[in-house]
């Protein structure tokens, strides 16, 4: 650690986390002084939408950064223009249909690269521009700090990410990134697929007419009987149980036609998926976690996570060694 490091652990050391859901905007603090957690604190705020920051939250905020002169804000990421893909060459941009000038991009480990468009960052840039920010956090690179922590093996693994409103999907073998995707599970209308961006309506369409099929699922009216469940059963431990949610089966379905895409697509070196890892924010159902096991035959494991407090451990790590 160079000197400037080494000065700044004697001081206190701020780090606010932030995610941006599709109602609320969500906000974790963390005081580090000498190397020890001194303070944390959350706190949650009602949005009317994700376009406009209120003064309420700007206030605060800035107060948070005000207390203290060693303060970073990170943000989470989790817009639809993103990505991941295999490689960081000039070539990898063109192989997966990516337009290298319209994307802000980073290559991990020289082995992978994670985009996210120039509009979404603007997007987020204008409604920060009261209050600043040090990082913005992909959900990809989120994924990948777990990833790192696990033994590294041969075996073709998948890991899942799961927020309130996003779904991220990352296949790897040791180091390297087989496949990426991410997806806005919050909102039917958000049926675009990252890499079925070039497809026309009619092919969209019949690709979701056959993933319906697959769960006998016919229409709308279909997953809204499954949501149906009686009063006295509403609610257990406080927790809202339903056998599968739209959110739900839309994370089904996003996540199949991923796995149908690794392993049809001439884009990617499809190899056996032996093991699932899923990170969950958000309480994923167990029925969910029942049809990976059940349906697609692969072992799968969960851990439960908080993202912000996994953010603001990123982000300590970015200040204490590169700052």
């Amino acid at each position: 650690m160079g000197l400037f490091g080494s000065v700044k652990k004697r001081f206190t050391v701020q780090l606010v986390s932030v995610a941006l859901l599709e109602n609320s905007c969500k906000v974790h603090v963390k005081k580090i002084k000498n190397s020890k957690v001194i303070h944390r604190a959350k706190k949650s705020f009602d949005i009317q939408s994700k376009d406009q920051l209120s003064t309420e939250i700007i206030n605060y905020l800035n107060a948070l950064q005000a207390e203290h002169e060693q303060t970073y804000m990170a943000l989470f990421l989790n817009t639809l223009g993103q990505g991941a893909i295999s490689g960081c060459s000039t070539g990898t941009y063109e192989k997966f249909g990516v337009d290298k000038k319209n994307v802000k991009s980073i290559c991990i480990d020289k082995e992978f690269t994670i985009y996210a468009s120039l509009i979404d960052i603007q997007w987020v840039d204008k409604i920060f521009q009261k209050v600043g920010l040090d990082f913005i956090f992909s959900p990809f690179l989120i994924l990948n700090h777990f990833a790192n922590k696990e033994t590294l093996e041969d075996e073709v693994k998948l890991y899942i990410l799961n927020t309130n409103n996003g779904l991220t999907i990352m296949i790897k073998q040791r180091k390297k990134l087989l496949y990426g995707s991410f997806f806005n599970i919050a909102k039917e209308d958000n049926m675009l697929y990252e890499d079925f961006e070039s497809m026309d309506s009619n092919s969209v369409e019949n690709m979701e007419e056959e993933l319906f099929d697959e769960f006998d699922i016919d229409d709308d009216s279909d997953i809204e009987e499954m949501q149906e469940f009686d009063d006295e059963n509403e609610f257990e431990d406080g927790v809202l149980k339903s056998r599968l949610s739209q959110m739900d089966s839309r994370l089904i379905k996003y996540l199949d036609a991923s796995l149908k895409e690794f392993y049809n697509s001439d884009l990617y070196e499809s190899a056996f998926i032996s093991k699932v890892k899923i990170y969950d924010d958000a309480g994923m159902n167990t029925e969910v976690i029942k049809h990976i096991e059940d349906e697609l035959l692969l072992d799968t494991s969960a851990e439960n996570i908080n993202i912000l407090e996994v953010i603001s451990e990123i982000a300590e790590e970015e200040v204490m060694t590169h700052a």
